[in-house]
């Protein structure tokens, strides 16, 4: 455990080589969201994941939290770590905001990312295109219902809700970004968002977005859900083994 503001945050080193990796979970799965790769990664690197106020075994946290705070937790994480910096971002999903977000504020301090299914503020867009009528109703009620199951233990709702454009070349820069989608459509779909153009539509949208990129790559799975790194965890590794060839 190591302190930062707020309170103490569980993390972990996996020792290997002068490449350090940060790990950055998605919402409510603490560090263990990187338990079906974190036994095979590549030897050369050194690993570190942890797991963000609020999940895991770290101190509960406490009203909405911001993207800075987010961004600010990981800059404290890695200082009081020893962390040489630049380092490879790999995120999924709300980790993903942070990584973008990081990325910008912290230009020089990433060499690469490798996003997983990351948090797309088009998610939205989504549900209105394909159910004019209804979306923005069905919309409502997802966030409704969010904020009342989260009531008092889930910090990161206004970031994952905040729809602003998200953050990308002209505020990162040129370094490597990888993005895999997952786009499997659902056997029984219950809301447009997991119907095959719905999955579509998501598979554009990442891919419009790293594709700014000029060293960006998309990579869309149809075997896949919004876990990509637990329902492929090899074709994770592979292409973490790819972005690395790249620094």
């Amino acid at each position: 455990m190591i302190e930062v503001d707020g309170g103490r945050i569980e993390y972990e080193i996996k020792a290997g080589g002068d490449t350090v990796v940060l790990f950055d979970a998605g919402a409510l799965s603490g560090m263990a969201g990187w338990d079906s790769i974190w036994s095979d990664l590549p030897e050369e690197i050194t690993a570190v994941r942890f797991s963000r106020l609020g999940e895991g075994n770290s101190a509960p946290c406490t009203g909405q939290r911001s993207i800075s705070d987010y961004v600010n937790e990981v800059d404290q994480l890695l200082t009081k770590l020893n962390i040489d910096r630049p380092f490879v971002y790999v995120s999924h999903s709300l980790g993903g905001v942070t990584a973008r977000n990081f990325a910008a504020k912290h230009k020089g301090d990433v060499a690469a990312l490798l996003m997983i299914d990351p948090a797309n503020p088009r998610d939205v867009d989504i549900v209105t295109e394909l159910n004019p009528s209804g979306g923005q109703y069905e919309i409502d009620a997802i966030k409704k219902n969010d904020y009342a199951m989260g009531e008092g233990k889930w910090c990161f709702l206004d970031v994952i809700w905040d729809k602003s454009e998200a953050i990308g070349f002209s505020e990162i820069g040129d370094i490597p970004v990888t993005l895999i989608a997952g786009v499997k459509v659902a056997e029984q779909p219950s809301n447009a968002f997991e119907t095959a153009r719905g999955r579509e539509l998501w598979g554009q949208y990442q891919s419009e977005w790293v594709n700014q990129f000029p060293q960006g790559e998309a990579i869309l799975r149809e075997n896949s859900g919004h876990f990509v790194q637990v329902d492929e965890p090899e074709l994770v590794l592979n292409e973490l083994n790819k972005l690395l060839g790249k620094l």
